[in-house]
Parts: structure tokens; sequence; C-alpha cells
């Protein structure tokens, strides 16, 4: 057997250069801790005291040591977690603690550089077991490495300044043979033992919201040397002032917000019905404080965002006042389009309280995220702090995709993993929560019961719609009188045509007869993207020096927001503009047409195309028209090929709503809320569920990471970069040579490339494996924009012909 170095006195050794150990741990166990919201389960700051302070205890071997200082190779004797977490199982022991919350501990501990990737939560600690069996093995030449009294002695002084979280002033012997003793131990601790240790899901999120208090504190702790962001004030009335300094003044910076347009007359009924809608919610909410579930179902354009920001404004205020600590605010979107318009909203609403824009203010968060990161005294560039911060939540209000939300509590990753603690006591804004996969439904209602029994959290689905994931008695309603709203809608009115299915040229032959006498604006709401082609250029023929806008995904995001700009503005202007579109407008884009044509899809998505329709009741009295079709393909002979939906949506989804919508030929905006009960009711009866709670409770987490998928895999696409001008040249080559650097590794690659990733990608479109042959999937091809490969106006149109080569 090698013989162990002799142990460095833990006093002197250190987390990082500059940073002793022990302080280290106790000031990461303490903002742990702390982090952890009142509300949520007594334990969960407990666990994250003791992850904390255990997390980096294995670095106080002389291999650790020697490695920091340069005095010795990293090697499997360097390595620090699993040591750490074996002198957290040891010490749990003394405590009275059940074992679902050692074995917390121990993973925490064991995973904070790694990823939580098992079938079990007993997993790591039988494996844990199998290394400390043999002497020669590195784990337990580290433990006899270590300085076992120093240890102990500042655990009994930790739990002396520490009395709150009731640990022993005299713990029992650390010694080498103690921790093998309680580390073998089968009977407190055996296989059986172990497998049914956790229960409910419940004690799962609070494992999960301690790792994760771990791991954002721990981080942040490093990227900025000890320091920290401090908690910031959000005024309760902002939305208040807001209306009345913008709104009601008329600003010249109305007609910049789509949430200002159309609000110049504040006594218009339309506006009188948002006014009383606001005053409802908020009042119902501050009557339910303690009531964590909650929904708000409101018709489209009748100002759900503002609404709810305002009332979430309120009861933070007021949880403030009772709890001490002011809850943070996530509004939570199904896409990453949509989430410009609703910061840009929120932005406005701070700019108006004269709150400059800053991060740790309002934040927004998804995954092209600009990771510049500004407090009122620093601004953290994406290459240092910005993007951790960014990645943590370190915001009063974070604007951001229900993925990153679902994803910090279901996935293995570290990465996603690391916001879990910010979700207690929580205020979590769901909008448009119709789109949750119908599937995860009755799965999410069990997280979002168990989140908000453990971690304390608030939930508030917003809804046009009002689909049927939580079940009577789960939540409390904050527009109880949303039928009577609903009711009173008479904006628009929806045509079935339906039942009669037309080819796409057929289609386009009646919109090119028709749109010629017919001056009024109208948008066009297809299911793919070659019909928006076919639409557009037969449209293009028929329509000369009409406004005519085509918008799919085959334009790069940057060119489709420079689209819905000048949609709007020619909306403003009063022009007869015809838009083309694939779905992508039906969630939170403010546009309002007199007419749309929408073909067949789900019910909720028909009702969200509504929604674009006379949205501000600039039609008086008249409706606006919503016509419904069901297209197919048009086959060379001229006949029909595959209904349109098919490949886009689940075939149970149309069978429910061809069934709900029945023989009838005509709906009024005031029937909506009937029709789309009726619809989900169908629908939760067809859908099997996948119970994604079930495999969180039992610790698949690897499970969770290979079946959770908020979006299907469609067929395989390919990457292009699209150049049309030298700054898309400019992008490209920095691109390349970071790529072609042979001496980059991948993580300085990433590190390079995310001060302009996001640039980057909103010039790329994805295309269809079949219409990219030749090019790798697996990588960004670069395509140079013309005639006959790109433009503004149509987008992606082919590869250029015989020179169509893989640049990368």
């Amino acid at each position: 057997m090698a013989s162990a170095p002799t142990p460095l006195l833990f006093s002197e050794t250190f987390a990082h250069p500059n940073d002793p150990l022990p302080v280290h741990l106790e000031r990461v166990a303490e903002r742990a801790a702390a982090s952890i919201a009142p509300t949520a389960r007594m334990e969960i700051p407990a666990l994250a005291f003791l992850d904390g302070l255990f997390h980096d205890l294995g670095k106080a071997t002389p291999w650790f040591q020697n490695y920091l200082f340069q005095r010795g190779p990293r090697s499997a004797l360097s390595h620090h977690a699993e040591c750490g977490a074996v002198l957290s199982w040891w010490y749990s022991g003394e405590l009275n603690w059940p074992l679902w919350r050692r074995l917390a501990v121990f993973i925490a501990v064991r995973r904070h550089h790694g990823a939580l990737r098992f079938q079990d939560w007993p997993d790591l600690l039988e494996q844990t077991r199998d290394h400390c069996r043999d002497p020669e093995e590195a784990l337990s030449r580290q433990i006899a490495a270590l300085d076992l009294p120093g240890i102990h002695g500042w655990l009994a002084g930790v739990a002396e300044r520490h009395p709150e979280f009731g640990l022993p002033t005299t713990p029992g012997p650390l010694t080498v043979e103690s921790i093998a003793a309680r580390l073998r131990d089968q009977r407190v601790a055996g296989g059986s033992k172990l497998r049914k240790a956790f229960g409910p899901v419940d004690e799962a999120l609070a494992a999960l919201a301690g790792f994760g208090a771990l791991l954002a504190v721990d981080k942040t702790d490093a990227a900025l040397q000890g320091g920290r962001i401090v908690r910031q004030t959000l005024p309760a009335d902002a939305v208040t002032v807001h209306k009345a300094r913008v709104l009601r003044s008329n600003h010249p910076g109305a007609a910049r917000h789509p949430s200002l347009s159309k609000v110049g007359n504040l006594r218009s009924l339309l506006d009188q019905r948002r006014e009383r809608i606001a005053a409802t919610v908020a009042a119902t909410w501050l009557a339910h404080l303690e009531t964590p579930l909650l929904t708000l179902t409101a018709p489209t354009g009748a100002g759900k965002t503002l609404t709810v920001l305002h009332a979430a404004l309120q009861v933070r205020a007021r949880l403030e006042a009772w709890d001490g600590v002011a809850p943070r605010m996530i509004y939570c979107l199904p896409f990453t389009s949509v989430i410009d318009q609703n910061h840009a909203v929120f932005r406005a609403v701070l700019l108006s309280n004269h709150l400059k824009d800053r991060e740790d203010l309002l934040l927004k968060h998804h995954h092209l995220t600009e990771t510049v990161f500004r407090t009122e005294n620093d601004e953290h560039q994406p290459d240092g702090a910005g993007q951790l911060l960014t990645e943590t939540w370190q915001s009063e209000l974070v604007v951001t995709t229900f993925h990153q939300l679902l994803y910090s509590l279901l996935s293995p990753r570290n990465a996603n993993l690391k916001r879990a603690g910010q979700l207690t006591g929580a205020l979590v804004l769901l909008d448009e929560v119709q789109a949750l996969p119908l599937r995860y439904w009755e799965g999410l209602r069990q997280l979002f019961l168990a989140a908000a029994r453990s971690l304390g959290t608030r939930f508030v689905l917003l809804t046009a719609t009002r689909p049927l994931i939580f079940q009577p008695g789960d939540a409390v309603e904050l527009l109880p009188d949303h039928g009577e709203h609903f009711q009173a809608m008479t904006r628009t009115r929806l045509y079935a045509h339906h039942r009669e299915p037309l080819a796409v040229d057929e289609f386009a032959e009646r919109l090119s007869a028709d749109l010629p006498t017919d001056e009024r604006a109208t948008l066009l709401i297809v299911n793919r993207r070659r019909a928006v082609g076919i639409l557009f250029d037969a449209l293009r023929a028929a329509l000369p020096g009409r406004p005519l806008v085509a918008l799919s995904t085959n334009l790069t995001p940057l060119d489709r927001r420079a689209r819905i700009r000048l949609i709007q503005r020619l909306l403003r202007q009063g022009q007869p503009v015809v838009v083309v579109t694939t779905q992508l407008v039906e969630a939170g884009v403010d546009f309002s047409f007199p007419v749309v044509h929408r073909d067949l899809g789900p019910l909720d998505s028909i009702i969200q195309a509504a929604g674009r329709c006379n949205r501000h009741g600039e039609s008086g009295a008249t409706p606006g028209e919503v016509h419904l079709w069901q297209l197919r393909a048009s086959k060379p002979d001229g006949g029909m090929g595959e209904r349109l939906w098919q490949r886009v949506y689940d075939s149970a989804l149309i069978e429910v709503t061809v069934e709900t919508l029945g023989v009838v030929d005509q709906w009024d905006e005031s029937e909506f809320l009937e029709l789309s009960q009726r619809y989900f009711a169908g629908c939760r009866a067809r859908q099997d569920q996948v119970r994604v709670d079930e495999q969180l409770a039992r610790g698949d987490l690897a499970g969770i990471e290979r079946d959770f998928r908020l979006i299907e895999d469609g067929p395989p696409t390919v990457s292009l970069f699209v150049v049309q001008n030298r700054k898309d040249e400019d992008l490209w080559e920095r691109y390349r040579v970071i790529q072609d650097d042979p001496y980059l590794g991948a993580a300085e690659q990433e590190k390079q490339f995310r001060g302009f990733k996001r640039a980057f990608y909103e010039r790329v479109v994805q295309v269809y494996a079949r219409e990219a042959a030749g090019l790798d999937r697996d990588a960004v091809n670069r395509l140079d924009a013309g005639s006959e490969t790109y433009t503004r106006e149509a987008g992606f149109i082919g590869l250029p012909g015989a020179s169509a080569t893989c640049i990368f």
C-alpha cells in the first residue's frame, strides 16, 4: 500500500488562490441557505447549507493543494468531489435526518461538477461504496491524507456559529475507521432502504433546490471573486405609473411599443374592459395570497401582459412585507420569437419609472441571449461573469421560455439545475400555456402542485383558451367573471369551410380572383413553408403594386423581425397589405387584420389565429372575418395530395377539432371559450400521459433527459448562414477563424463565439436536409444570398446549382 502523505493543516488549505478553504466553504454554505426563499420547506435551507459546507471539502488533500499552486499534476488523487461527499455522508449520520436528506447532500457534493445522469437516487452512493473497498483506490488514500482533527474542530465551530440548523456542536469521532464504517453500514442504509429513501416528488424537488442553490452560489462566488449580486426593489405601482405617463398622455414613444398601439381612446369599450380586468385580477390575487396555483383566463387582446405584471408587482410588495424577502418574478413564454416583444413591454414599464436598462432588474434569457449583465455599478461581459449571472437568473424580473423553466427541474445537467434554487418562493407566470404538449399535462400538474408545496412557488397559468392542465379545486381563477368578458366579445366571427378540402393551387386561384377587388388587409396562415411560397408567388402575380409580405422560418430571424416591423407599419398606415405566413404569428405577435384565413389546425391554434383579427376593435360594430380551410397538397396531375396539417400536428388533435366544430358554419367570438373547453376535454380523454413527475420522484434523471421533449424532433435539417452584406461577411469570417484554429479546444471556441453568437444565429435558417443534399447536417454552412438562393422577400429558395458545397 502506498504511504499517505502528511496531512496539511485544514486551517491552512485553500479553495482558490487567496481564498482559504474553511472560509470559502462556510461563505458558500451561508449564501446557499440564504438564497432559499422563506416560503420553501424548512429542510431546503439546511440541505443547501450542508451542500455548501462539504462541496469543496475534498480540496483539503495534499494532492489538490499541490495542483492548485502548480506544485503537482492533476490526477485522480487531486479530484475532490467524491472525497467531500464521503465526509458529508459521515456527518449527516450524526444528524437525526431521514435517509432521503442524507442522500440529497451526498449527491449534491458528489456531482457539483457533473451531471445527475443516473436512473435511481442511490446509484452514486453504491458506486462510492465500491470505490472505498480497495485501500489502494484514490478515494481511500485521499481520506487517509486529510487533517481529520482539524476538520472535526471546524465543523464544531460552524455548528456553534449557526445554531439555526441544529448541527452537533460535539460530533462523534472523525477517523478513517469511523468514516469507512458509516459508509459501509447496510443496517441504516442498505439497498432496499436506499431505494425507498425518496418518497413523493416533493422530496426530489427539495433535493434539486438545495443542489441548485449550491451550484448558483458556488459559481457566482468564484466568478465575482467572493462578491454577489444585491437584490433590488421594484415599485409596486410601476404599471400604474407607466399607463399614466405613456398611455394616457399619448407619449410619442407609444408607437414604438406594440403593446401601446391602438390605445389612444381610453374611453373605448375595449379599453374600459381591459381596465376592469386588470383591477379584478389584482384584487383577486391579493385576496388569495396564500393560494399557490392560479389561472388567468381572458380573451386575446385583453391586455394580459400588463395586467398580470401589475398584479404580480402588487403581490410581490405584499409578500415582501410579510416575509422580508421579495419573490422573483419569472415570466415564461413558449417561443424565443415572442420573448423580445414581452421584454420590450416590461422594459417600457421600467423606463417609465426612471429605472435604467439593467439585467439585475429585468433579464431576458433564452439560448441565444446576449449575456452582458449590467448592475448599477458594473457591467459583466459574456466571457466573464455575464453568462453565469444570466443563466442563474440573478434578477428581479426574468423573461424566459418554457424550456428554460422546466429544464431547471427536469434535466440532469448542472447547466440547467443551477436555476432550481431560484424557483423557491418565485412568482412563475406561464403565458400561452396551452402550448405545453398535452402528453405532459398530468405530469406537469403534479410537478407544479409539488413545487407549490415544497418550494413555495406560486404559479399563474395565462391563456385565452383555458386548457385543462389544472383540475377542479387545484387553482383559483384570477378573473372569476371571465365568462362574461368572453360573452361580451364581438370582434370576430369564424367561418368554417374546412369540411370541403381545397388543393393549395385551387386556394391560390380563389384568392387571386377575390383579393384584387377586396381592399382590406388580409392575413393568410398556412401550415407549411412550401405553401407560403406557392401562395406568395401566385399572389405576387395577381396583385401587382399591392403590399405583399411572406413570413416563415425560411427567413432568417433577423429578416423575420424586419418583415414583422414592416407589416405593423403598413397596418398603421391603413395599407391593404396581404401577409402569407406560417403559424409563427399566432403567439405574441401584435397584428390586427380585418380578415384572417387559417389552414386547419388544432382548435387552440385556430383561436390564436383569430386573435390576430380585429384585435383592438378597429372594425367597430362589424366583426372581423376568420375563415377556416382545409388545404391539401397539389399533385402534378391536378389532384389533391396529403393534408397540410399532416406531419405538423397530431391527428388526434385534428380529429377532436373537427368533432368540436361539428357541422356549424359560423362561430362568434363569444362562443370561443365554450369551444375551447369542449376541445381540451376531448383531447385529454384521448392522450396518453407521460408522467415525468414519477420519473423525477424515483430519480430517473437519465430517463427524463431521454424522454422529455417540449418540441418533438422534426425531419432532419441543415443550418445555413446567409450572407447578404459586409456585416454578414465579417461575422462569417470571425466564426471561421475560431472554428479553423487547431489550437483552440471546444470550450475556448465556445467562449470566443459567445460574444457574437446571437448576431450569428440571427442570420441562420434551418432548411430540410432533402433541400440541401450534399451539405453537412452537423455543421453551419454558408449560403450567399441571390435571386436563386435567398432573398429578403421570399427567404430561402434553393442552393446554387453546381457550386453547392459544404463550407464547414
